[in-house]
């Protein structure tokens, strides 16, 4: 069992209120190693920075991950859309690339399988003039809906750089399951996100859930020891735990992390415990 010995990430979504400098210093307070930050939000009508805004963001985030020794893992989120532009995503690109992460998050919401392949292939060329890979997460609610099809993605696209990120909610809602990992070459995983939640869920509430009302592990039913004996070993850990229900209980971002790391530390406890 490596769970214990791999660097923790802090996942935008936990901590979703607070602007990345303040995500990074959240994280290194809380003892994680990496954080995941947003300079770009995928959904529609959200305001999204100038310029100028985004120099500040990261000047700030370079400042605070400098301080704290917590390093930028993946930014947050470029969509391939059939009205998106990949040259405007260079900024963004760019912005990744002065806060040292090692790749792009990228998610899909286009009805036409060519026509993303074609802006993922250049939007990959793009990041690999920065020396960053692309990581296509799956949702059941966007164009990549499970696993089957990011790695389809991948495969075509042809670009090995280029890997998926496991979110344990989106494998689950998306009717994937622990044995799914043993599918998928571990080379390919960029990193798996750990969340907790009922076994099932009212497809109506799939988006909501998956932004907001996620639970801390150990807290649902989610067959989190099966998954992780599958994690391939090396491969990042990520704590993505929206949990707006405790922010509107006047419970800090800071708490959440916490609350999140800690809940993750159980888990490990217990499988240290059962030999895993």
């Amino acid at each position: 069992m490596i769970a214990d010995k791999v660097p923790l990430t802090l996942a935008h979504l936990t901590v979703q209120e607070v602007p990345p400098a303040e995500a990074i210093a959240i994280a290194a307070e809380t003892g994680f190693q990496y954080a995941s930050i947003r300079l770009h939000s995928p959904r529609r009508g959200e305001e999204k920075l100038s310029s100028r805004e985004l120099d500040e963001a990261v000047q700030k985030a370079l400042l605070v991950s400098r301080e704290s020794g917590v390093l930028v893992s993946s930014v947050e989120a470029l969509v391939l859309a059939a009205d998106t532009d990949i040259d405007t995503y260079r900024p963004i690109l760019g912005a990744a690339a002065k806060l040292g992460a090692r790749c792009v998050l990228v998610v899909a919401f286009d009805d036409v399988h060519s026509r993303i392949l074609d802006k993922f292939g250049a939007l990959s060329v793009s990041a690999t003039q920065f020396g960053l890979g692309l990581e296509i997460e799956f949702m059941v609610f966007s164009a990549i809906k499970d696993l089957h099809d990011a790695v389809q993605v991948l495969a075509e696209a042809g670009s090995p750089n280029d890997k998926v990120v496991v979110d344990v909610l989106h494998l689950l809602r998306s009717g994937g399951g622990p044995k799914d990992l043993l599918r998928v070459p571990a080379t390919m995983i960029s990193q798996i996100q750990l969340s907790d939640g009922p076994r099932h869920a009212d497809p109506k509430c799939l988006v909501k859930e998956a932004r907001f009302n996620r639970m801390f592990i150990g807290e649902g039913e989610f067959p989190l020891d099966e998954i992780m004996s599958r994690c391939p070993p090396g491969v990042p850990l990520s704590l993505e735990i929206p949990a707006e229900r405790l922010r509107l209980q006047g419970i800090s971002a800071q708490e959440r992390a916490l609350r999140a790391r800690r809940s993750f530390e159980i888990l490990v406890e217990h499988l240290s415990s059962d030999g895993a």
